[in-house]
């Protein structure tokens, strides 16, 4: 763990030249039809799900397509993957097909975007059919993470029994896609990665938002989505970040210029793994938690009810990311690394400037409050706690940069979202109270959409 970890740092390093962006780019900002290589991702544990003699309601064959999915959004340290955020409009995508296939052939809970209705069909051929047409349609044509989702089809739509319920299932499946797709195709004009119009400008005043070459801002737009379940996009927007001339805002800017330096002396090991640990898209991440957590209560779920926990969990995280993109955007504040090279010509005499200084992983070209991996965190988190009625639950996670080799271990799910939070100021990308707000929006946010999304009927 720790060469992993001084090779990503070196990394850093070696780009500094650059302001360290063009290796964020990597991790953050990677272009459109950039996939990660499908590789084989150790599994910890045979994870299997059964319920009963009742096959039809075993959620197995969802979870099947769920892990593929989290395998297929693994970026390994120093790898390329897509922006986080991006990757959340896809989780949602994927899941809340899968979602609304079952609930086409026996409408337990209300759909998201299907309106059509087959009591005949075949459920898991209906959500076998309808997450693998939007993977297909959102995904690569070619290559390994196409023939992975083939290879998963072909295995799955063989465990249902052939004749006219299965049928039926691949044409509704087929029709459940199709409507997702559609509905969520208004997106594609504010899901631009560099140069959507207006773009913020860079600021020239201490505490706004400062470009640092040779990018910009990225996904300027994002926020101009649809949202998928809360109301808007400024919903959750919090109270204003701290002025630069205040002693709050003296005392962050201590804590991260100090714990969050590439070379910094103070950070503890623990501090600093954690940061690297949580540093994946929290999509993946989280995702992963809610298996480790829904393993050992499992069996008291069926197919229906695990679809919509994890479509309102990729949901939360969804929306989580529109809502933290409007906020960034109306609030336009600076970065660690920009407030701390450029702090002696802040007006703040407590805070001592370094023109050197560096984040342990490149910062991402957007404003700063609140954080957006901390508000997808708790977003995920909450879902998870609602939908069980209780967070204190024991389970081990690993991280998508280690994937297999390095693990953390947790007695309550509120603790994973804390570090998974508190990560942001151990790399130097955040200042304390954007990660604060961010979690506490994040649980607000999951409570909302919880009580509003994907309801029973």
């Amino acid at each position: 763990m720790k060469k992993l970890i001084a090779r990503m740092i070196h990394r850093s390093q070696k780009l500094a030249g650059l302001g360290g962006l063009v290796f964020g780019l990597l991790i953050f900002l990677a272009l459109p039809g950039c996939y990660p290589e499908l590789q084989t991702v150790p599994v910890r544990r045979n994870m299997t799900w059964e319920q009963g003699e009742n096959l039809k309601d075993s959620p197995e064959i969802m979870l099947k397509w769920n892990h593929q999915i989290q395998k297929a959004y693994t970026f390994y340290l120093g790898g390329p993957g897509l922006s986080p955020p991006l990757v959340s409009r896809l989780f949602a995508i994927y899941h809340v097909a899968m979602h609304d296939a079952l609930n086409s052939v026996d409408p337990r809970y209300e759909t998201y975007a299907s309106e059509v209705e087959d009591k005949n069909a075949d459920p898991n051929a209906a959500m076998i059919q309808a997450v693998y047409d939007v993977l297909t349609a959102l995904g690569p044509t070619t290559g390994p993470h196409k023939t992975s989702i083939d290879s998963l089809y072909t295995a799955t739509m063989g465990e249902v029994k052939k004749g006219d319920k299965k049928e039926r299932g691949i044409a509704l499946g087929k029709a459940v896609a199709e409507s997702l797709l559609a509905k969520r195709s208004a997106d594609v004009p504010f899901i631009k990665l560099v140069g959507f119009n207006p773009t913020p400008p860079s600021g020239t005043v201490p505490g706004v938002f400062k470009y640092i070459a040779p990018l910009n801002y990225a996904l300027a737009g994002f926020h101009l989505q649809q949202t998928w379940v809360i109301n808007s996009a400024d919903q959750f927007r919090p109270d204003p970040p701290y002025p630069v001339n205040s002693p709050e805002y003296t005392a962050d800017y201590n804590e991260v210029k100090s714990l969050g330096a590439i070379n910094s002396t103070e950070v503890t090991q623990d501090q600093r793994s954690l940061g690297i640990f949580w540093a994946e898209n929290s999509s993946r991440g989280l995702n992963n938690v809610a298996r480790e957590v829904m393993f050992s209560n499992s069996k008291y779920y069926n197919v229906w009810e695990m679809a919509r926990l994890f479509a309102l969990l990729h949901i939360a995280i969804a929306d989580s990311y529109i809502a933290v993109f409007d906020s960034k955007i109306h609030f336009n504040y600076w970065r660690p690394i920009s407030a701390i090279r450029t702090a002696d010509a802040d007006g703040n005499d407590d805070t001592i400037g370094d023109p050197a200084w560096n984040s342990v992983i490149a910062t991402p070209p957007v404003g700063e409050y609140p954080s957006a991996h901390a508000i997808s965190g708790a977003a995920a988190g909450g879902i998870l706690i609602n939908f069980l009625g209780k967070s204190n639950i024991p389970f081990t996670t690993d991280s998508g940069y280690f994937p297999g080799t390095n693990t953390r271990s947790f007695t309550d799910i509120t603790d994973a979202v804390r570090e998974n939070s508190l990560s942001r100021i151990y790399i130097g990308y955040h200042f304390r109270l954007a990660v604060e707000v961010g979690e506490q929006s994040g649980y607000e946010l999951a409570d909302f959409v919880f009580q509003n999304g994907l309801k029973r009927k």
